[in-house]
């Protein structure tokens, strides 16, 4: 993705053409003429028919978020669809965005495009608009994209993290595990789902799997609970045995720990009738999985996650760390 020969680098255009070529690249649809898109020191966004705004932000950076294994399309697509996932997770609706590309100058100029092609793709599937954003430059070899993407709620009340209570369901969509082979840049963000959970009034509290399991479930757990896990229920996906293989750590352990999964991890509020909310899921999304795979239960002692059968604690405690690159 990047090169030595001057005329086939980003350097060759300079800062003005090369926003211009992006602006062409991303097509109309998504880069909206100034004063709606780019063009001005700010776009104008009309926001009377929203009741609710949301706000997230996201990135995708080269030898952290992706490799040369992964194509320039699929890395632009993934910038967005996390960004997306974020939106599913409260269960809003998506909005304009601002683009932020850091860049080295010696950055392949067809490999930039096809990121952008990438990014027109996704924005044109789920109707996300670039407005605006930034060029800046990185050392040799250096390549970070960064996205902010507004959202807006329509009607309902977002989803939170905290909300859940003791006797709370805990339930996850799709599969877990291995995403490092593909699923980290090739997923879905669950946006339809997320916005029936959140008009639902039958979900307590929801986030989307980035960090794994072992890190992210601890956001949703009240203080004085603990989650009781049925781990043969755990959906485990063929790559989490596949990496299993490669590490001799099992399947499980990847599918609470790897992260980058992007499914939503919600509690389903004490009392509702599972079996009716189950039916009524498979009904509306017949080609996405939800499991059931444990409750909320009064805390005793430290332990944070349990075996639902034999009640011992759990070892996987610790997902992706950001800072600690584990």
């Amino acid at each position: 993705m990047f090169t030595d020969l001057p005329d086939a680098s980003i350097h060759s255009l300079g800062e003005v053409k090369l926003i211009a070529a992006i602006g062409e690249w991303l097509g109309s649809e998504v880069s909206p003429p100034s004063p709606c898109g780019m063009g001005d020191d700010c776009a104008v966004i009309d926001t009377s028919h929203i009741d609710r705004q949301l706000l997230t932000t996201d990135s995708v950076s080269f030898g952290r978020h992706f490799d040369t294994t992964v194509s320039a399309q699929s890395a632009g697509a993934k910038l967005i669809k996390r960004n997306l996932s974020d939106i599913a997770a409260m269960g809003g609706h998506p909005g304009p965005a601002l683009l932020n590309l850091l860049c080295a100058p010696n950055l392949r100029l067809d490999w930039l495009c096809e990121f952008i092609q990438g990014i027109r793709q996704t924005c044109e599937r789920y109707q996300v608009p670039i407005v605006g954003g930034d060029i800046s430059t990185l050392p040799s070899g250096q390549f970070t994209a960064a996205l902010s993407l507004t959202g807006h709620m329509r009607g309902q009340t977002a989803l939170l993290r905290r909300g859940a209570q003791q006797g709370d369901a805990i339930y996850v969509t799709g599969s877990l595990g291995g995403s490092i082979y593909h699923k980290h840049y090739s997923f879905e963000p669950r946006l339809a789902e997320g916005q029936w959970l959140a008009q639902s009034g039958v979900c307590s509290a929801m986030m989307d799997i980035t960090d794994g399991i072992a890190k992210d479930l601890n956001a949703l757990l009240p203080g004085d609970c603990a989650a009781h896990m049925d781990l043969p229920a755990l959906p485990l996906a063929s790559d989490a045995f596949r990496r299993a293989q490669e590490t001799g750590h099992s399947a499980i352990e990847h599918a609470f720990c790897d992260g980058e999964d992007y499914e939503l991890l919600l509690t389903l509020r004490c009392g509702t009738t599972q079996a009716a909310f189950e039916a009524d899921w498979k009904q509306r999304f017949p080609n996405t999985p939800l499991t059931r795979i444990g409750k909320l239960e009064p805390r005793i002692g430290e332990a944070r996650y349990l075996d639902a059968s034999s009640k011992e604690a759990l070892p996987w405690i610790r997902g992706f760390e950001h800072l600690s690159g584990s």
